[in-house]
């Protein structure tokens, strides 16, 4: 475990009103949005992201941030590496808010440790579950705050950010404690217009949070349906079901207080009046890899753990891996020669065969 200068629980009370020195890491859609939006709210915001297309747009034009917040534009540092954000005379960052997608997780723990003071810490809103064991593994366990989002959005183009819809923020320490150091984040996040909600358990937070993205998230990337579709062909609907059943049956083994008919109500709900184009159907149609090992993936293993049997999410992870797999292709390599695929094959099960 990393050790702080100060006890990683508690900062200056001197310091509870004044503005933060925040790194977003992960300033796509929803970590753009954030960053964008907290820093027009007044906090000292830098900006790290590995598309250099996008980091170059925000540095010439600022980071244009539109939706339901209305339409802004933002001047603020931006980086590709820690090295462009790293003070040369300035301080540390105080809080690194995490907003990779899950395949990046440990890459962004590395980053934030190298940008964070030794009192700061930093606090993860990605999907699916195992990035805040991440992060503690990388920054010590008291160096880590969750945190979950229910807001939505997409990147117009590079440089240009938008928050689709407004929900709750959820953060916490992941010990219970109310804490100084959590009362200033959420205090910074409400300035910028957030409604932040925190919780005495933000772990069921999480979870269910993850509930939700393994109900809809595959299924809409795996058929190329949005929400309302899903809830209107009846198949999908019983399919969705099933999936809910294995998570619930997850949560309930692991003790988690979910409420289970509620969240189940709410997902039905939102499908219903919702057209909406999850993240992972987003990363499928763009042809770049999706979390689902950290989310339908990540149930089928935890389920496995506790000797409980989720084949309809094991099904859902294999396909959207095909899927995943095929539009990849695509993108890679279009002209691919599948007769001369299929001569290499035959060559190779010949070799086989003779072995």
């Amino acid at each position: 475990m990393k050790a702080g200068g100060v006890s990683p629980h508690e900062w200056s009370n001197e310091e509870e009103d004044g503005r933060m020195r925040i790194v977003v890491v992960g300033a796509g859609a929803m970590g753009g949005s954030y960053g964008g939006l907290l820093a027009l709210a007044g906090e000292e915001v830098s900006l790290l992201d590995a598309r250099s297309e996008h980091v170059e747009a925000v540095r010439r034009d600022g980071l244009r941030v539109s939706g339901v917040f209305g339409e802004h534009v933002v001047r603020l540092p931006a980086a590709e590496s820690p090295e462009g954000l790293e003070p040369s005379g300035g301080g540390r960052a105080e809080l690194v808010i995490v907003f990779t997608d899950t395949n990046a997780t440990r890459e962004a723990a590395r980053a934030a440790d190298r940008l964070l003071a030794p009192e700061g810490c930093a606090i993860t809103f990605q999907n699916g579950i195992g990035n805040v064991e991440t992060l503690q593994e990388e920054l010590g366990a008291e160096r880590v705050l969750g945190g979950s989002s229910m807001c939505s959005a997409l990147v117009e183009a590079p440089g240009h950010v938008v928050m689709t819809h407004r929900g709750p923020t959820s953060i916490g320490e992941l010990d219970g404690r109310r804490t100084n150091r959590l009362q200033r984040v959420a205090a910074a996040l409400e300035r910028a217009g957030f409604e932040v909600h925190v919780k005495d358990d933000v772990n069921a937070q999480i979870w269910t949070k993850f509930i939700v993205n393994s109900a809809i998230n595959a299924l809409c990337a795996t058929t190329g349906l949005r929400l309302g579709e899903v809830a209107r062909l009846p198949e999908m609907d019983a399919l969705q079901d099933r999936v809910l059943d294995e998570a619930f049956a997850l949560v309930r083994a692991r003790g988690v207080p979910v409420a289970e008919a509620e969240v189940r109500a709410t997902i039905k709900r939102n499908c219903r009046l919702k057209f909406s184009r999850p993240s992972m159907l987003q990363h499928v149609e763009s042809a770049r890899r999706t979390e689902i090992d950290a989310i339908n993936g990540a149930l089928v293993r935890e389920s496995r753990k506790l000797g409980l049997a989720a084949p309809y999410n094991e099904a859902l992870t294999a396909l959207l891996k095909g899927r995943e797999r095929d539009a990849i292709r695509r993108r890679e390599n279009p002209d691919l020669d599948y007769d001369a695929w299929e001569a290499e094959a035959a060559v190779e099960e010949e070799k086989r065969a003779e072995a």
